[in-house]
């Protein structure tokens, strides 16, 4: 068992000797980081064993991944790059250094994916479980951050990725399923270990996107943040919603409908973005020649219209109050 100056001597063994922009890294009081440009994002999350994640079904490794992973896509969502992380750690007891290792394994191997470095944080007891606190910081793209507010009436709503694969991958994951999860494996991997659109972030904010948000708490939540910010309402239509072909066959074979894990669900962490309509077809365009998945979802209106989604039978879907809320 480590104790905690052990625990952070092992985290600073295992971080790069050399961080750019770093001054001050690991070790000190604070972390003092050369920032290029005036302006700074900020953002912080935490996750914590039994609300966000049970070990096992998570190994401690995604665990890791996974909490980084949320800060990032704020970043990206924002059209930023990450630059830097800081982690907050609390064990309800003295981990071991297998444990300790695996962690921050997870942690450095989500940061190096995305060229942002640790350097700094906490380590402390909990009075249950595992939890970790992450905040990142980051450069905004050149022409500034994009906001949710940014929509306009008539702009058009897209998406980046498929949407729903991480709440089916919650699903077989809760149901301790080897069978489902060997003939699944990509729709489990997108729960544990999510991969923030930062590339994709920074070509749309480029590309005249208007708005953007990360889907955290499920498509429909989400595209109502946008809305809310920018006073407007939305529709959207449910044959536009990309739902890849093995979540709609995991969804088939289980009797859930895979809409709903998309509308609902949350944790995709990819984005939602809005553009106007003589520019939304070159934005698309810049992610597919990156290699990156964007599609039409509809438009924005008026707030007066409402917030729907138009079924393939016709039938108007309220998107209020759809999606995931800690307290709810």
């Amino acid at each position: 068992m480590l104790s905690e100056t052990e625990i952070i001597a092992l985290i600073r063994d295992m971080s790069p000797d050399y961080v750019p922009g770093a001054e001050v890294p690991i070790g000190d009081d604070a972390a003092a980081f050369h920032f290029t440009g005036g302006l700074v994002l900020l953002t912080t999350d935490s996750i914590f064993e039994g609300v966000h994640f049970n070990v096992p079904p998570f190994h401690i490794s995604d665990v890791g991944w996974k909490a980084m992973a949320a800060g990032v896509s704020d970043i990206a969502a924002m059209g930023g790059e990450p630059s830097c992380a800081l982690l907050s750690l609390a064990f309800s007891g003295p981990p071991d250094e297998g444990e300790v290792r695996s962690l921050i394994g997870g942690v450095l191997e989500m940061l190096s994916s995305c060229n942002c470095a640790l350097i700094g944080g906490d380590v402390c007891r909990s009075p249950k479980g595992l939890a970790l606190t992450v905040t990142i910081a980051g450069t905004p793209p050149p022409g500034g951050p994009v906001l949710r507010s940014g929509a306009k009436e008539g702009d058009i709503i897209g998406i980046t990725g498929s949407a729903g694969e991480s709440t089916a991958g919650l699903y077989i994951l809760q149901r301790k399923s080897d069978e489902l999860r060997a003939r699944y494996p990509r729709v489990v991997e997108a729960h544990l270990r999510p991969r923030p659109r930062v590339k994709a972030g920074a070509l749309l904010a480029s590309c005249g996107a208007t708005a953007m948000e990360d889907v955290s708490d499920g498509l429909a939540a989400d595209l109502r943040h946008i809305c809310d910010e920018s006073r407007l309402g939305c529709e959207i239509e449910e044959r536009l919603v990309p739902l890849e072909d093995d979540l709609r066959a995991l969804a088939g074979e289980v009797g859930e409908d895979p809409l709903n894990w998309a509308l609902s669900g949350g944790e995709d962490y990819e984005l939602l973005f809005t553009a106007p309509p003589g520019r939304f077809d070159e934005a698309v365009r810049c992610l597919v020649d990156h290699g990156i998945q964007g599609c039409r979802l509809g438009v924005t209106r008026s707030a007066g219209e409402g917030r729907f989604l138009v079924k393939e039978s016709g039938e108007l879907l309220n998107l209020e109050g759809v999606g995931y809320d800690h307290f709810a």
